[in-house]
């Protein structure tokens, strides 16, 4: 019980960091590029480089772990990332010291959440296992989705962000001093791994997928002719990292081999790549409605998610609950989950720009209550079925598909925005008649001018008040249009989650 809960103070202080540094990007962004001395869409490059060390150090991740033991490696990387931190606060105006520590710190971050999950896997029953592991991804998962980007915009406002860096800083220090008093993880056995070659070719397919799908929309994706190419080479990439991989199964399988092989870590692995899809999908997609809809600004719409925070809160207690029970099937908790969040953007999509704040509550909520099942139950029921030997490469890899699934997620449904806006603006264009709903709001705006400014907006303001307006109803159509885009794409994918359980019953 008293090593349970050191795991759990280590757990807390260790992960919170790391889910405010992920959420950094999101909510404090024209600060930090204040500071730094760069434009928005410069700065989304250090978001970019953060994402891509994070999964490339995945990658490695196992080599490191059977080469030196977690929690030394714990220890140096909260050293690490504390120093790393400390760089960043004392940085004005020097972007390229600020792109070498957000890649520090994204290799920090993934070296820190598969450490304490072994620590966690190995010093823990299923009970305790079960209550840390919700713990984790309330603070890298959930407080990032739900309290973050509010907190960080007040703060942002507040004082300077740096300070923010400071305080990462000592909560990281003290995570290093707690994890002396961690017993550490038996040595991993040696197991035969594949030629550093394919694992160099994989990193740069890696490196230039990620790259291309958080870029793409500046590309307008296969409409350029570097994307293109681009595409290609991380096609060619793959095809022969895998061959290489294949070709080294001649002399025996390695461990990787056997994780991905297996047919019951294979649906596990869906499951992740489902849950990245779902959630990062639908949370961009719901910001999306209330910073072009609703004209939230980052502070306000972080206060108005709090209760979808609950509601996430909710649904993790139920999802540990279940998981702890024998009554109740947990792994029904996952498609419970999946069903909650398509009716809940199934109810965005009927929402109409004039929408109240009061309207939004309860499909949030319901969102929130979706995420909390959907990604608690399955990363519990990841981590409960590994064998020990086996914990490294499948905490890794099924970090790598969760990743994944949210970038392709957020890709897709960012080039479904950009067609239907369009689309949007010509149905619009077609249908604009006195008796639109669009007319209807242009003439209230007209009156709002004059009841405000006393006379009969100029011709300039009536173009700008009806641009306003076709810009407000092409964001709401297009974005409408993009949810149930969405709603598709989950139940053509959902089915599979039960179609692979059916299939490891039978094999079993």
């Amino acid at each position: 019980m008293k090593r349970s809960l050191s795991l759990a103070a280590l757990a807390l202080s260790a992960m919170l960091p790391v889910g405010l540094t992920s959420a950094m990007f999101k909510a404090i962004s024209t600060h930090m590029a204040a500071s730094i001395g760069l434009s928005l869409d410069e700065i989304s490059y250090l978001n970019i480089g953060f994402t891509i060390a994070q999964i490339v150090t995945l990658l490695f991740t196992p080599l490191i772990m059977r080469r030196f033991r977690p929690n030394s490696v714990l220890c140096r990387t909260l050293v690490l990332a504390a120093l790393s931190h400390l760089v960043l606060a004392n940085t004005i105006q020097m972007p390229g010291i600020h792109g070498g520590v957000w890649l520090l710190l994204g290799v920090c971050a993934s070296l820190i959440m598969v450490s304490v999950n072994l620590l966690v896997l190995d010093g823990c029953n299923y009970r305790e296992m079960t209550l840390i592991t919700a713990l984790i991804l309330l603070c890298s998962t959930l407080l990032p989705m739900g309290v973050y980007p509010w907190l960080l915009s007040w703060l942002a406002d507040t004082v300077e962000w740096q300070l923010l860096s400071y305080l990462l800083a000592g909560i990281l220090l003290i995570a290093r001093f707690q994890a002396d008093f961690i017993a550490d993880v038996a040595p991993f056995d040696s197991a035969k791994k594949s030629h550093p070659l394919p694992y160099l070719i994989m990193a740069s397919g890696i490196t230039l997928a990620v790259f291309l799908l958080m870029r793409g929309s500046y590309y307008n994706w296969f409409d350029h002719t570097f994307f293109q190419q681009a595409t290609l080479v991380v096609a060619v990439l793959a095809l022969g990292a895998m061959a290489l991989m294949k070709a080294a199964q001649r002399t025996g399988h390695t461990i990787n081999h056997k994780v991905l092989t297996n047919l019951h870590n294979n649906v596990f692995m869906y499951n992740g790549f489902l849950a990245g899809f779902a959630v990062t999908a639908s949370g961009a997609l719901v910001a999306n409605f209330l910073s072009h809809v609703m004209h939230y600004s980052h502070e306000n719409a972080g206060l108005i998610q709090l209760p979808s925070f609950l509601a996430m809160c909710v649904g993790m207690l139920i999802s540990v609950a279940a998981a702890n029970q024998n009554r109740f099937p947990s792994d029904m908790i996952t498609p419970i989950g999946v069903v909650l969040m398509i009716i809940s953007i199934v109810m965005f999509s009927h929402l109409p720009s004039y929408v109240g704040p009061e309207a939004l509550l309860f499909p949030l909520c319901l969102r929130g209550l979706g995420v909390g099942l959907l990604n608690v139950s399955v990363t519990i029921a990841m981590l409960a079925h590994f064998k020990p030997e086996q914990r490294p490469e499948g905490i890794s890899v099924f970090y790598i598909c969760r990743t994944f699934g949210g970038l392709i997620g957020s890709a897709i449904f960012a080039r479904i925005m950009q067609v239907t806006s369009s689309e949007s603006m010509t149905e619009l264009s077609r249908t604009l008649d006195h008796g639109s709903q669009t007319i209807e709001q242009y003439t209230q705006a007209v009156q709002r001018a004059v009841l405000t400014q006393g006379f009969l907006p100029s011709g300039q303001l009536n173009a700008g008040q009806l641009s306003q307006t076709l810009q407000l109803e092409v964001s709401t159509l297009s974005l409408n249009n993009t949810f149930l885009f969405f709603v598709l794409a989950v139940l053509l994918m959902a089915p599979v989650i039960l179609i692979g359980k059916k299939m490891v019953k039978k094999q079993k």
